[in-house]
């Protein structure tokens, strides 16, 4: 996924300890004691005589199984190297803290889920290190980042403590928390781009998307690229004088293209988008001055969190919790157990 669709809640997780490990709490600050680890009235104070119990450890998280097209084989990472290369290669790290945690939580159900459907027996997800392309190591971010590396790990590592544990849930397992750059002002369904029409994905608005740097974008082609990429894409075989090409446009209720006529033919908005190598399935095409212009608005698939969405809400305050319940909606908040 660059690849390759409203509210807050947050499912606080059980600390096991007693009243005397209280001054620790300090260390976790999302999470708190259940009612089942305070102790009773009259419990032994540390100094009594009584033994008291060690906090049991938290499970290890489980690794994601991943295939790095730069190494050419498949990778076991931990969790939060995960979390950290993922939200490095998704959002700039000068982003705010609840942008980047939205898009750790997301980034973690999203492969959990992956693994889940593939029953745990291949890699969940394809990326590639070297071009930070989902994921990268932390070997690429010291070449990358240089002199900020130690500051700009640090700071991804502390938030990936936070939220080491989080994930999007829907009926109790790791729901696809997927995510794109910029949506069109309004989110898309998932059945709409992929097969399956989940619950959780069906689209949102995200108006304020349209103040994002590239939100709307103009490419000019030639007809003979316009020619050869319907015809190897799409089979598509092109006649007549290319101002005839282009016919009516559908667009579906979030304004994305549903389908266009090219040369009589019907093709799928996303599948042309595919074809012309677009930002975008929410486009205009049209022939002008002897070339196509090709006007986009949003940048990738437009199902689930937008990203830019995720960076504007969290500069107005909402928290990383808000966010993703907001994008998906119908979803929960959980815990890895």
């Amino acid at each position: 996924m660059k690849t390759a669709t409203k509210r807050t809640a947050l499912c606080a997780a059980a600390l096991v300890g007693l009243a005397a490990a209280a001054p620790f709490l300090c260390l976790v600050p999302l999470f708190s004691p259940g009612e089942a680890d305070r102790p009773e009235s009259g419990a032994a104070s540390p100094d009594s005589a009584v033994s008291q119990p060690t906090a049991a450890p938290r499970a290890e998280t489980q690794a994601i199984l991943l295939w790095d097209d730069a190494a050419g084989q498949a990778l076991s990472v931990p969790a939060r190297e995960y979390l950290i290369g993922a939200a490095a290669c998704e959002m700039p790290v000068d982003w705010p803290d609840a942008a980047l945690c939205a898009q750790m939580v997301a980034s973690h159900s999203w492969a959990l889920y992956q693994l889940a459907e593939n029953g745990g027996s291949s890699t969940a997800i394809t990326v590639n290190s070297a071009q930070c392309s989902g994921w990268t190591s932390e070997e690429v971010l010291r070449s990358r980042w240089g002199d900020a590396f130690e500051a700009n790990w640090q700071r991804l590592g502390a938030l990936a403590d936070q939220v080491l544990y989080d994930l999007v849930l829907y009926d109790g397992a790791p729901a696809a928390a997927c995510y794109h750059a910029i949506s069109c002002g309004h989110t898309q369904a998932s059945q709409r781009v992929w097969v399956e029409a989940l619950p959780y994905l069906q689209g949102v608005d995200s108006s304020w998307d349209a103040q994002a740097d590239g939100f709307e974008v103009t490419i000019q082609y030639s007809a003979q690229q316009v020619s050869d990429a319907l015809y190897s894409a799409l089979g598509v075989q092109v006649s007549g004088n290319p101002d005839s090409w282009v016919g009516a446009t559908v667009w579906d209720d979030a304004g994305y293209v549903q389908s266009v006529e090219l040369c009589g033919q019907a093709v799928g908005g996303a599948d042309l988008r595919t074809a012309l190598s677009l930002r975008s399935a929410c486009f205009a095409i049209a022939w002008q001055d002897g070339q196509f212009a090709v006007t986009t608005r949003g940048y990738g698939h437009g199902v689930g969190m937008s990203q830019a969405g995720a960076r504007t809400m969290a500069a107005g305050g909402s928290s990383w919790q808000d966010i993703l319940l907001y994008y998906f909606p119908g979803a929960e908040l959980g815990q890895e157990s």
